[in-house]
């Protein structure tokens, strides 16, 4: 999107909190109320999993070097990302791509991605909810960092029961075999943030660095809006 539409949208269109929906000036991606109670993960924070090293969940083997977001799944944040994904919220994705790009410039400032790829969705699943949210997110978040959006190297080939739903057990069967990678030529030898909207045990996140780590990618970290508190319940859709 230029940056002629976009200004041309926001005078045609009220400015609105990414998390509430309360309207807000042209200048501001989130309410004041807002602000003050962002979920931020905050503190000592493990490289490897990107939650706060009390929260830490690391465990098995992972493909991926390090992941991270800027929150936890809860309160605003996930009324916030439940519009996105759910209810065409697709105009909150500017404020998430804010905050993304501004955790992998603070987490992952020593590297230079060459791709950004989103964890990819089934078409049946596109087509169901008219839209890619996670593809928003990477591309968005590709054109803030300078790096190449890729939605042409990673696959998923059939759907899978939602990961939240299952145990950690389980979580890891569900996904066998279900991402692939065509045409690795594509991704040899290339530095890759991989890119989603919520990460709960990681195990997505670690089937797809799998699929590019085969096809002899050389580094994969990952990068989402939120993760979810493996210490709490969470009733998420993802």
């Amino acid at each position: 999107m230029t940056v002629f539409f976009k200004a041309l949208l926001k005078s045609l269109f009220p400015q609105r909190c990414a998390y509430c929906g309360k309207v807000v000036s042209a200048d501001e991606y989130a309410c004041g109320d807002c602000r003050k109670i962002l979920p931020r993960i905050e503190g000592e924070i493990c490289s490897r999993c990107g939650r706060a090293k009390k929260e830490c969940s690391c465990n098995g083997e992972k493909y991926f070097l390090s992941q991270a977001a800027p929150f936890c799944y809860e309160g605003v944040v996930r009324r916030g990302l439940h519009v996105f994904k759910f209810r065409n919220g697709r105009q909150n994705s500017e404020a998430y791509c804010y905050e993304m790009a501004e955790t992998v410039r603070q987490r992952y400032a020593d590297k230079k991605f060459d791709y950004i790829v989103p964890v990819p969705m089934t078409k049946k699943s596109v087509r169901r909810r008219g839209y890619n949210q996670v593809e928003i997110l990477a591309e968005g978040l590709a054109e803030l960092l300078g790096a190449e959006f890729r939605n042409d190297i990673l696959f998923k080939i059939y759907e899978t029961e939602k990961q939240h739903g299952i145990s950690y057990i389980l979580r890891k069967g569900n996904l066998t075999g279900v991402f692939d990678v065509p045409e690795p030529e594509k991704v040899r030898g290339k530095s890759v943030l991989l890119c989603d909207d919520i990460s709960t045990s990681g195990e997505t996140f670690n089937e797809c660095a799998k699929m590019l780590w085969l096809a002899d990618a050389s580094e994969i970290c990952c990068i989402s809006l939120a993760l979810t508190n493996p210490r709490k319940k969470n009733k998420s859709k993802k």
